[in-house]
Order: structure tokens, then sequence, then C-alpha cells
């Protein structure tokens, strides 16, 4: 089955924020992958990844004892990092 690159973004987005051991595999999928996927879904996926971040981090700030904010839990967190990784380390 061949399917369309876009999904690959809309996947991540419908990832993002969940809580459960797809968001581990979608977030091994993606770093094990990420070279042979599409420049223009790689930005996509760059700028979700980012955003959730931002709205991660404004979250724990005023949730200093919370372990679960936009990005899920402190787990699910972890793994969006490893994905991070891929661009924000040289």
């Amino acid at each position: 089955m061949n399917l369309p690159d876009r999904f690959i973004s809309q996947t991540t987005r419908y990832v993002l924020g969940r809580r459960s051991y797809g968001v581990g595999e979608h977030c091994d999928w993606l770093v094990a992958h990420w070279r042979e996927i599409p420049e223009f879904e790689r930005e996509c996926i760059r700028m979700d990844v980012e955003v959730e971040f931002l709205r991660d981090d404004q979250w724990r700030a005023g949730h200093p004892s919370g372990h679960e904010g936009p990005l899920g839990m402190d787990m699910d967190r972890q793994e969006w990092e490893h994905v991070r990784k891929l661009w924000t380390v040289a």
C-alpha cells in the first residue's frame, strides 16, 4: 500500500498530546524514517512539535506539580524529545 506523504504529518498531529504506547511507536517510527520523509512533511512536523513544546512548557510552568500537559504525560514528552533531537542536535 502506498499512502500519501501528507499522512505522516497528519498522523503526527493526531498522536501529539496522546497518552498511550502509540506515542512511543509513532516517535520511534519518525526517528527511524526521518531522512526518508519529504522535506515539506518534515517541516510541518517540526512546526507542530515545536508549538506543542511551547504549549507544554507554558502549561507546566503554571502547574509545577502536574505531570500531564499538552504533550501528554512525562513519558510521552520524553518520546517527543527524542524526535525533537532530529533537528535540535547539530
